[in-house]
């Protein structure tokens, strides 16, 4: 059975409601989905879909360039982005995980699998939402240390990584690359386990409540918006993170609580951190539709479903995507 039919049988029908919390993690509460075990990470969500000679990408569902890139450990990097930035590698990324942080900042967490990049940064320290968004992936994760009570979540959840401290022949500056995390990781890394399932060729994102979309609108209060467009000659959705313009063949919005995190070592501050464990409204744009539906992720080792309002899987297209962790009091629109 593959990943696909594991999690199809565990949907009941109904919608699955609700939104839960908590920094460290939650007990999973009753809900109308019931999640299994991701399964074999080594499976294709999208076999259907595969080349005939290469296999396609856990992250991504499309075709990887050689059989090798498919069954490689994933490598990881949280950078920290203002309107001021210009990012590196984020072309390269098969999925980037982006958390509306303070000052009008954006914390992204890219991870790099079918594809390498020479330049990913600028590197940032680890926070919550890198370890509860990366620990059922199992990358090898470049990062610049954190605050004391992040870095010990770190250590206690299974992940490897590195740090300029602990290797500054990985880091070029703020900078890394796959080739240097690869090098860096220890052997025997476990390939990704697929977070999505991908549609195969003609499959639409949703089985209902389909609807056209030429652009996608996340607004927070206090900071600019966020705002993808549909190229419809490219079939990609175009953005622009800082000053560089970044393109996805998905964009996933899921709407969750933020709560305020006070840390004091090294260094007094408060930090605005989403709470990606629970349940909430999702929308989603692939091609040039969008779907709207609910997601959950109970606890740190289970992989988030994301369905339609009718239970059935979400299925974007084959390609990189963005998930954009929206705080409930932001305004998602689509048109």
């Amino acid at each position: 059975m593959n990943r696909r039919q594991m999690l199809r049988a565990a949907i009941a029908p109904a919608v699955v409601l609700g939104v839960g919390t908590g920094c460290s993690e939650p007990e999973p509460e009753p809900g109308n989905i019931k999640v299994v075990d991701p399964g074999d990470a080594t499976a294709s969500p999208s076999a259907a879909s595969a080349s005939p000679t290469l296999p396609t990408g856990p992250l991504t569902g499309a075709p990887v360039s050689t059989p090798a890139a498919a069954t490689r450990q994933a490598v990881a990097v949280p950078l920290r982005v203002s309107l001021a930035t210009t990012p590196a590698g984020l072309d390269a990324a098969d999925l980037v995980y982006a958390e509306f942080a303070e000052s009008d900042t954006l914390h992204l967490t890219a991870v790099f699998h079918s594809r390498d990049a020479t330049k990913i940064g600028p590197v940032t320290e680890i926070r919550p939402v890198d370890i509860r968004s990366l620990a059922v992936l199992r990358p090898f994760v470049g990062y610049d240390g954190g605050p004391t009570g992040f870095l010990t979540q770190f250590e206690n959840s299974d992940l490897g990584g590195v740090t300029p401290d602990d290797d500054s022949k990985v880091f070029s500056g703020d900078y890394t690359s796959t080739a240097a995390l690869l090098k860096a990781a220890p052997k025997g890394g476990q390939p990704p386990t697929p977070p999505l399932d991908h549609a195969d060729e003609g499959d639409a994102l949703a089985v209902r409540d389909l609807v056209p979309a030429a652009e996608l609108t996340v607004t927070v209060s206090g900071g600019p918006p966020m705002v993808w467009r549909y190229d419809q000659t490219k079939s990609v959705w175009v953005g622009k993170v800082g000053k560089v313009t970044v393109t996805a063949t998905s964009v996933i919005v899921l709407t969750m609580e933020y709560r305020t995190l006070d840390v004091r070592n090294p260094s007094p501050r408060s930090l605005p951190s989403a709470n990606v464990f629970g349940e909430g409204a999702a929308l989603a744009v692939s091609g040039p539709n969008s779907a709207k539906g609910r997601w959950r992720k109970p606890g740190l080792g289970m992989i988030c479903t994301i369905a339609d309002n009718g239970g059935d899987l979400l299925r974007p297209q084959p390609g990189n995507a963005w998930v954009i962790y929206a705080p409930t009091t932001a305004k998602v629109s689509v048109k």
